[in-house]
């Protein structure tokens, strides 16, 4: 799962707020200090990467050969061989993968909540007429794709939120729960749900009483059910949780027999006024927001029926890139409303499992299904004409 994630920051060709990448490894030992102090200090407080054997634009070179490369041992002994404030110095460690016939070093450094890294102790070292130095008391950290330069400090601002970090101040819980959610290999299963083992505080929790309440249990199963194998579903209700505090709740549904569970993702419409019958409905999440997260985390991939379900749900549900794109494709819809029908009124798609159902219901599950698969390949087109 690390390689997958390390490919998709090389492909994207560019450095990051938590990731930063290096042709080869230093031959200065306090460059090397003060790159991994920078990327420890992230203001995301993320897990991140020194990528080495990869250009500043993404090219693969590989560190096959290089007579610097370090051993994790080596690396680790460095590091703590180094007097850092309150004797706490970044958890790091190696991973090496092949890309592409390219032996790539990736030095992996979770910064937990100790930030901000700093050294009670200057460290210098020539650097061919020149002496540069990590300086003890300066606070360095990365701001977009930048480090603090090594005779600077970091901005009152900045230190103040590394700080806000330490004390679990910053971010939010809310924001850190979105965060954490996507870290499913940290969650660990108990009988009610969930608990992030890092920070045992936050809680994911099936709440059976408001499902059973608000009889969660005579609830009709929606148009994308009849998507899957079987078109039995079951619905819950899940609480996120800070200590007590519910931070966020969300309806959820098991499809397919309860074989994949998900979040109800967002309703949509798209029509010029509230009072026209031939609105568009659909159902969308947006990437990067907690329902998206959520989504996410809930798939376990234990089985290829599982994966089979979700497939066939994503069939059926909309995937935005931002509010922005989603308003810009709707208004994209509308600017081609007629020829949209068109299609979903042509789309041949067969739904099967609505015998027992009326005409009416029949024809309303067929219709929506069409629709989104119209929509789907619509999105697509639009993305093509704008990137």
């Amino acid at each position: 799962m690390l390689n997958n994630k390390i490919k998709s920051l090389i492909d994207s060709k560019r450095e990051g707020e938590y990731w930063d990448f290096k042709a080869k490894y230093h031959e200065n030992k306090v460059e090397l200090l003060h790159d991994i102090i920078c990327l420890s200090n992230n203001l995301l407080n993320n897990e991140a990467y020194l990528i080495l054997g990869v250009s500043d634009k993404g090219d693969l070179l590989g560190v096959n050969n290089d007579p610097n490369r370090k051993t994790q041992e080596e690396l680790i002994s460095f590091i703590s061989g180094k007097k850092f404030a309150r004797g706490r110095y970044p958890h790091i460690s190696i991973v090496t993968f092949i890309y592409e016939q390219k032996e790539i070093d990736v030095i992996v450094i979770n910064p937990k909540q100790y930030a901000p890294y700093y050294l009670e102790k200057s460290l210098t070292a020539k650097k061919g007429n020149k002496n540069k130095t990590v300086y003890a008391g300066s606070i360095y950290t990365r701001v977009e794709d930048k480090n603090t330069p090594i005779d600077a400090t970091a901005s009152p601002l900045d230190t103040e939120i590394l700080w806000k970090i330490h004390f679990g101040l910053y971010p939010s819980p809310l924001k850190r729960l979105e965060k954490y959610l996507l870290n499913y290999e940290k969650w660990m299963k108990n009988s009610t749900g969930y608990f992030y083992s890092e920070a045992p505080q936050y809680i994911v929790y099936e709440n059976e009483e408001v499902a059973e309440k608000e009889d969660y249990f005579n609830l009709i199963s929606p148009f994308y059910a009849y998507n899957q194998t079987n078109s039995n579903t079951l619905y819950s209700y899940y609480e996120f949780k800070y200590h007590s505090t519910v931070l966020y709740s969300r309806q959820c549904i098991s499809l397919d027999s309860g074989i994949y569970t998900t979040p109800v993702p967002e309703p949509g419409a798209i029509n010029f006024n509230m009072h026209r019958d031939d609105t568009i409905y659909y159902r969308y999440f947006i990437e990067e927001t907690m329902l998206y997260n959520i989504h996410l985390f809930m798939y376990k991939g234990d089985s290829m029926e599982e994966k089979f379900a979700m497939d066939k749900f994503v069939e059926c549900v909309l995937v935005y890139k931002s509010d922005v794109e989603k308003e810009l494709f709707e208004n994209y819809i509308l600017d081609n409303w007629d020829k949209v029908n068109q299609s979903i009124n042509e789309n041949n798609k067969r739904v099967f499992g609505t015998e027992h159902l009326s005409q009416r219901a029949k024809e309303d599950i067929t219709k929506k299904i069409k629709t989104v698969k119209v929509l789907k390949d619509e999105l697509e087109k639009f993305r093509q004409i704008n990137s």
